[in-house]
This record gives structure tokens, sequence and C-alpha cells, in this order.
């Protein structure tokens, strides 16, 4: 077993101070993004009480399959799909057969994520509905008349890349028009919203119309989203616990000022998967406290949320324990811990079973295959 603490990610579009309470690594000036809870070489998270070592430098990644991360979003994300295997695994190498090749992707793996609110979450998950898209891009008018007829028409692909391609002096007169336009086609109040965040951030941005394609959703705390590869998502404005497997793979459409790869983004689409909500229910602990489980199926990872209780989750699969709030116990054969909000105990599929025990609550996540157990109630 490993106790780590998260490794913070001062991204742009983070929340000023907004990680302090999970950290003393920032200092409260700087935009706080992501922590990050595994063995990604873009991240690698430090242990607890050892300066200067990281998980990474004890574990091979392959054995750390998960990452796991708190999200503090105050601007939204770029517009982004993530690689599938077979995708991830040929770009990645053709990257490191050729130096001069743009870098898109960082590791060779999918991408597979969820993410569960903390806090009241903004997104923007899968495709609209194709009517009520193409209305909007016809009450935007001028250049985004034929996107709306591709919409209308079922090429989804080819209405991206004629918006992606209208020439940058055109995009701000038209991305201005989008609210507006958005309102006069139905949508609703939150949805509204959304898109005046994304207009504020990027009244330059051709992503702007790509927005108006996705599907708008606000997650409540403990509502959650599963997004396979292949699906298009921004994440707008919010707080959250992100599970992904162990891949930092991201190929944009826009809204960001990193590289726009749109011929890769395309190829990563997949327009017959869909983002799945998922809104857990609260469930009594015979000995006390609750649980709400997260379980998609066919995901590569399964998560239980901790409220004032225990469990315990056998051996077999990775595991990570994170403390949301006040502190947890953690056991693992020989070993114990406390573990405070922030810090998080990685424990590996040889190890033996973990018992958690809190009276504040934590996230719980572990890595899945046919055979791997589950959490027992307790």
């Amino acid at each position: 077993m490993y106790l780590i603490s998260g490794y913070l990610q001062n991204y742009a579009w983070g929340v000023t101070g907004g990680l302090e309470p999970w950290t003393d690594t920032g200092d409260g000036t700087a935009p706080e993004a992501e922590l990050w809870f595994g063995c990604h070489a873009n991240g690698p998270s430090p242990l607890v009480g050892q300066p200067g070592v990281a998980m990474a430098d004890l574990v091979d990644p392959s054995d750390a399959p998960l990452l796991v991360k708190v999200l503090a979003a105050a601007t939204p994300l770029s517009l982004q799909i993530h690689p599938p295997a077979e995708q991830a695994e040929l770009v990645f190498a053709a990257q490191q057969r050729d130096p001069g090749m743009p870098k898109i992707l960082a590791d060779s793996l999918a991408k597979t994520e969820m993410l569960i609110a903390l806090q009241p979450f903004s997104v923007l998950q899968g495709l609209r509905e194709p009517h009520l898209a193409a209305a909007i891009l016809d009450e935007v008018g001028g250049p985004c008349l034929e996107a709306a007829a591709l919409v209308r028409g079922g090429d989804l692909k080819a209405a991206i890349r004629y918006l992606l391609a209208i020439p940058s002096e055109q995009i701000p007169g038209l991305v201005s028009a989008v609210p507006a336009a958005a309102a006069r086609a139905g949508l609703d109040a939150a949805a509204l919203e959304a898109l005046a965040l994304i207009l504020a951030q990027y009244p330059s941005d051709s992503g702007v119309l790509i927005a108006t394609l996705l599907d708008h959703r606000t997650l409540a705390r403990g509502e959650a989203v599963y997004v396979p590869t292949g699906v298009v998502h921004a994440y707008i404005e919010g707080v959250g616990i992100e599970v992904m497997t162990n891949s930092d793979n991201v190929l944009r459409l826009g809204l960001t000022p990193k590289t726009v790869a749109v011929d890769a983004a395309l190829e990563a689409l997949d327009l017959a998967l869909c983002p799945e909500p998922i809104g857990a229910a609260t469930v009594g602990l015979s000995g006390g406290g609750s649980t709400r489980d997260y379980a998609p199926a066919g995901a590569p990872f399964a998560v239980r949320w901790l409220s004032d209780g225990s469990v315990s989750v056998g051996s077999g699969s990775y595991r990570l324990v994170l403390a949301v709030d006040g502190q947890a116990q953690v056991r693992c054969g020989e070993q114990s811990a406390t573990l405070n909000q922030g810090q998080a105990a990685a424990v590996l599929a040889d190890e033996p079973a973990v018992e958690v025990r809190t009276s504040g609550s934590v996230f719980i996540a572990n890595s899945v295959s046919d055979d791997s157990p589950g959490p027992d109630k307790r």
C-alpha cells in the first residue's frame, strides 16, 4: 500500500486557490485545476512523508492502471475526444519514430473516464438532437446554413469539419450571434448560460460553433457522466472527481490555445457511442453510513463513494482510496494509515484486501476485469 498526495496541475482554466483544502502545494494565487493521484508520467503523485519520491519511482505504471483526479474548473475546458486503443497505439508509435511529428498524444493508451460532481458541474457531453442543432445553426446564418444542412443530412463529421474551416475573420461575428440564435431555437436557460460562458472565454474561437452541436447537462452533487473513448465532450464549470484509465490522451477540436487536431479527433469520433449519465442512489449500510455506487457497463473501473461507514475491497484489482472530507482509516494486511482530505492510498492487485472506514467520506476506485472483486458492504 502506497500513501500518496495529489500532483497539482495549474492549468489556466482552474479556480484560483480552488484546491487549497486538498493540497498544500499551491500558494493560493494561481489557478488550481487538477490534482492527479496515480503513476502517469505527466503528473506522478508524491509519496506522503517522503520528499522527492513519487509512487511512479517504485511502481510500474502498468500495475497502477487508473488515474484519479480532483478537478476544479472556473472556465470551460477544451472540446475534446479521447482516442480508442488502436488509434492511440498507432499515433503514439509514429510520434516515437518521427521526432518531427506533432506530439498530439501523451501515451499509447485509450482514455476512458467518468466525472462525478462534488458541486454542480456544467458539461457538454455527446451530440445534441440533430434538428435542434441544425435550428441553432440556421439562426446563426451565413456559412452556418451549409453546416445546418449537413447536420440534418446526418453527416455530423462533415458539419464539424466545415465549421472549423470557416475563415478566421468571419468567426467573431458568427460566434457572437450564437447565444441569441440558441435562444430563438429554444434552448433552456442552463444551456444558454453554458454557451454564454464559452463565448465570454473564447470570443474568436470556431469551437463555439461546434459547441452548438453538443448536448448540455448540469450534474448535481453525486451525479456522474461516463465518457467512453470516441465521445466528444467539454467540461464547463464546477468541481468533481474524475476516474479514468491511466492516460492523458486528448484530441482537441477547439476552445483551447493548445493544438487542435481536427483529422485525428474526427477519426476518433464514434457517432454510435453516447455518454452515459449516472444518477447513483444513496444506499444505507447495515452497520451505519451509506454509499453511492458507479459501475457503468463495460467500464474498466468501478467507484464507490462511502460516507460515515466501512467497506472491504478484496484483492485481485488495483484500488485507490481518496479521502474527500474528514479522515479515513485504511488497513491492508499489516499496514494501516489515516488519510486526511487530499491524501490517498494506492493498493496493487496482488496486495491483500483493503479495509476502509471513515466518519467523513471517501472515493474508492478499483480497476475492473471479468474476475475483479468489488467492495463488500459492512
